[in-house]
């Protein structure tokens, strides 16, 4: 086989996983969807999240007039659904920009950040995970110096949480499996 067909093969084999495994979920694109709300008043909702990855793609800009200018951030909503869990929200973005998340109606704040890096925004946040409920984000041009596109992606993933009793009753049978392995052996 040459390195071309086992290329091929790979790449099918790839997708095919990332398909099978619920991967790659695009909730907005803005070059195919159209521009994200830029009301915090009336935010685009994106519904719930699903298993895997669930990506935004967009832009949020500014634009300088005269002696001030007029900043246009995007405005979303999102759900986690109760039995799951955002472990890791990576994002990509070629500007500085400013990162909000707090509830659906935009009046309470869970966490911001400015400047954010290139990443797992989550420890950036200083939120270890994003539990269940409905939430509000929004990302605003952060660099004001100039009329400037902030071009970015958010990647959030999305996995199930374990009920609280799983751990244990696991723990239990392992010992159970154990005790019963030594009064075998004894």
């Amino acid at each position: 086989m040459n390195m071309k067909t086992m290329t091929g093969i790979l790449l099918a084999v790839v997708g095919a996983a990332t398909t099978t495994f619920g991967q790659g979920t695009i909730l907005w694109d803005e070059s195919v969807s159209g521009p994200l709300s830029n009301d915090g008043g009336n935010p685009t909702s994106l519904g719930t999240l699903t298993l895997g990855t669930n990506s935004i793609l967009g832009a949020t800009e500014y634009v300088s007039f005269g002696s001030g200018g007029a900043l246009y951030g995007d405005y979303f909503t999102f759900t986690v659904p109760l039995t799951s869990e955002v472990s890791r929200l990576a994002l990509s973005v070629d500007k500085p920009v400013l990162v909000w998340i707090g509830d659906a109606n935009f009046s309470g704040n869970l966490s911001s950040v400015f400047n954010p890096a290139n990443g797992d925004l989550l420890p950036q946040l200083a939120l270890p995970r994003i539990a269940p409920g409905t939430y509000g984000m929004y990302i605003k041009m952060n660099d004001f110096s100039s009329s400037a596109t902030a071009n970015y992606r958010f990647d959030y993933f999305t996995q199930n949480v374990p009920e609280p009793g799983t751990l244990s009753l696991l723990l239990v049978g392992l010992g159970l499996l154990g005790l019963h392995r030594w009064k075998k052996s004894g």
